[in-house]
Formats: structure tokens, sequence, C-alpha cells
């Protein structure tokens, strides 16, 4: 059992985030509570053709929303990225990551498959940016860079010890550290973009480190020319992410599949409604 000192030691990289819209969050479950109400009301009241419409718009506006409201995320993981979009998902190991951007949305850019002229770019729907909010985080990044004057002003025969970190580099009290003021100087897209840019550079240096290890181990027991030792080096060319190495590329593939309950939460009531309307 680990003791308390070594459990509290834990690598943020390993555990797992999530991204999304919190206000997109906040009107799904509003949306959630409104339709509750609307069904159970039509359960007890309703008895008309009228009802059953209504009741079949309710399914579909509630499966709408689930879908492109609710659902969307990005998940971030020891394995890599998931971005869960309204009827498709991406998975992207941290090995295929080239960078991460914002342009309107969050954009994941991932190494060329085999044979492919271009790698994809993946485009999430849970974290957006809009034109306005990326004004309102440059006019913040501009207004944190103008300099503020001092209340107190340090008199100019003050004689710092040499040992003292230059100013700025240690929060005086009330005031934030530097990421804390980084992270509210940026969008949320921003944010997002720029963590998921750092996880996947931790993930690069991690694999490094590990075939860099294999590669020491393994020259112990043969020479550069015996079949242990050109192994551990294949396997460290492999292991590049940023690189793009044959071994990378061949075991490190960006995997996407259909989301079938958000598609059957969307085009049931839709039938539904349509079947109603025209009988």
């Amino acid at each position: 059992m680990l003791s308390q000192q070594e459990s509290s030691r834990k690598d943020p990289d390993s555990e797992p985030e999530v991204f999304r819209s919190a206000g997109s969050l906040i009107l799904s479950w509003a949306w959630f509570v409104v339709a509750v109400i609307i069904l159970v009301d039509l359960a007890v009241q309703g008895r008309d053709h009228v009802a059953l419409v209504a009741v079949a718009v309710v399914l579909a506006i509630t499966g709408i929303v689930y879908a492109c409201a609710f659902r969307p995320k990005i998940v971030a993981g020891s394995a890599g990225i998931s971005l869960i979009n309204p009827v498709r998902d991406h998975r992207v190991p941290w090995a295929a990551v080239v960078t991460v951007d914002v342009v309107n949305a969050v954009r994941v850019h991932c190494t060329p498959a085999p044979g492919a002229a271009r790698g994809k770019v993946l485009y999430s729907w849970a974290v957006q940016s809009s034109p306005r909010s990326a004004r309102k985080a440059s006019l913040r990044r501009e207004a944190a860079k103008q300099p503020r004057a001092r209340l107190t002003p340090r008199p100019r025969s003050l004689r710092l010890p040499p040992d003292t970190p230059p100013p700025g580099t240690v929060p005086k009290y009330g005031e934030m550290p530097g990421a804390a003021r980084d992270a509210l100087d940026r969008s949320s897209a921003e944010f997002t973009a720029g963590r998921l840019s750092e996880r996947a550079q931790h993930a690069r240096q991690a694999a490094a480190r590990a075939a860099g290890a294999h590669l020491a181990a393994d020259q112990g027991a043969g020479q550069p020319g015996e079949p242990g030792a050109d192994q551990a080096a294949a396997v460290a060319a492999g292991t590049r992410a940023d690189t793009g190495g044959p071994a990378a590329a061949a075991a490190e593939q960006v995997t996407a599949q259909w989301a079938w309950l958000p598609i059957a939460a969307m085009t049931v009531p839709l039938l539904l409604l349509l079947l109603v309307v025209l009988v």
C-alpha cells in the first residue's frame, strides 16, 4: 500500500480529463426537466391526437438535444484523445497527435495513415470558439499586459539579496499564480487546445524515455549488429511519434465508429412524428 505522501504525488497526465461546453450542459439539463414535466402533463390530461403529436415533438427535440448538446465531449486519457461528437466518435492515440489548435472549434491534427498524403484534421463538436469569445480573450490578454500602478512604490535605495527571485516570479499576497492567470486570459477552447497539446507532448516524451530505456537494457545483451540491439533500435524509432516513424504509423492509428444510440434517439422520434402526422 502506498503511503499518503506517495499517493498524493499523482501524475496529472495519468488522470482522465473531460472537456465540454458548460452552457450546452446546463441547457440540456434544463430541457430534460421541461420535457419530463410536459410528458407527465400530457400523460395525465392528453387524450386526443394533438397530445400524441405533442409527445412525438417533445421526444424528437429531446433526442436532438441529447445528441447535439449533451453528448459531445472531449476525453483525454492515458491512451489518447476521444472526440465524442453527435453521431461519430474518434479515438486518437497520443502518438498520432501532431498538434491541437482552435479555428471556430478545437481541431486535432493527426499523423498521416500509411499510404496517405496528409493526416486527418478532426473537429470537436463539444468545445467551440465563437468570434465573441475570441475577442473577449484577446481583450483580457491585452489588459493583462498593461502595466499596473503600484500602491506603495518600492524605495530606490532598497537592495535585494542576491538570491532573491526577480519581481513577478513568486506571486505576492492576493495575486494569482501565472498558470491560473494565463487560464483566465484564454477562452475555453484555447485552454482545451493548450491542455491537449501539453498532454500530447508529455506522452511523446514518455514514449521516447521508455524507448531509450528499452534500448539501453537490450544493448547489454548484444552488440549493435545482433538481433536484440537492432530490435530495440527499431522500437526506439517507432515510438517517436513526432518523427513519424513507420512502426508508430502502423501501430498508432486513428479509429472512428458510428454512435448508434444518439442516431436512434434522433431518427426514431422523427419517424414516429412523421407517422403520427400522416395518420
